[in-house]
């Protein structure tokens, strides 16, 4: 698979920094190491209180702006509809640039109805300060619920995927209005590092096991961001596109789903991504 993958136009690097937790100068460093050694996406949340730490580690690298893709989120489980822009408007000036690649609706789970909420992305996306919008733990309902409001230009969903968690419900309704799908803890915060099948097919690929897993997502179509302050693991997650896994292997580590969630709770949003829910005038319902 590729290195970037491409919607209306704009690409997105296959494989991301994801910068929970890094915070402070600690933080900082772990992007400039992650910048110098090749990572030209990073995905940052209001909710991370970390868009300075980007902003300068973006500005300090020396790297044009256009070749850096930087995704970040609505922190919609706090902010307000009627304070979406001020917040948003916040974002550009802590990340010290002028537009978002991508901005997200963190959770479905908010102070207004979906409609609502998209109306005002999309306004924002119009002014040309946001190159692209789109979603994070929607559920396969949700996703319809944007495409029948009339929103058919989703960027992506952003969700929780890896072996041990199956998405193929998922998968199907992102690929059907052909949103790109992005993996968030993508090796579930480690535990996939010590499987036996993994570490089989580790040493099979003469790969590390962080590779193996990442590949099998990267041969699906996913972008993934998985997160380290480690150097020789920031290289290795970037350094996948030399091997091809087998379609037996694939089936293989596919069969290791067993429903895991390495973030269980999504700040208390766990009955929107399980479970059938909708968008009525006072929020998120379950159906």
């Amino acid at each position: 698979m590729s290195k970037f993958f491409t919607k209306n136009n704009f690409t997105i690097p296959s494989i991301g920094l994801g910068t929970w937790d890094l915070r402070g100068n600690s933080g900082e460093d772990v992007i400039n190491l992650a910048l110098d050694l090749g990572y030209r996406h990073i995905d940052t949340a209001q909710m991370y209180e970390n868009e300075k730490e980007v902003g300068n580690a973006v500005k300090n690298s020396k790297i044009s702006r256009e070749n850096i893709f930087i995704t970040t989120k609505i922190y919609t489980l706090v902010v307000k509809n009627n304070e979406i822009e001020d917040s948003f408007e916040k974002s550009l000036l802590n990340l010290q640039t002028e537009y978002i690649d991508l901005l997200l609706i963190h959770f479905p789970a908010f102070t207004t109805n979906l409609h609502d909420m998209l109306k005002i992305l999309f306004r924002i996306k119009r002014s040309e300060k946001v190159k692209n919008v789109g979603v994070s733990n929607f559920n396969p309902n949700l996703i319809n619920e944007c495409i029948n409001l009339g929103y058919d230009d989703i960027f992506c969903n952003q969700v929780e995927y890896h072996p041990y968690l199956d998405q193929s419900q998922l998968i199907k309704t992102l690929d059907k209005f052909n949103i790109i799908p992005v993996a968030y803890s993508p090796l579930a915060k480690g535990k996939l590092l010590e499987d036996k099948i993994i570490l089989e097919l580790s040493k099979k690929y003469f790969k590390k096991p962080s590779q193996v897993v990442l590949r099998w997502l990267n041969q699906q179509g996913w972008v993934a961001i998985p997160k380290s302050t480690n150097k020789e693991r920031l290289k290795e997650n970037l350094n996948i596109f030399d091997f091809k896994i087998t379609e037996d292997d694939m089936k293989l580590i596919h069969n290791l789903a067993r429903d895991y969630r390495a973030v269980p709770c999504a700040l208390g949003t766990t009955h929107q991504i399980d479970l059938p829910s909708i968008h009525g005038d006072s929020g998120l319902e379950l159906i």
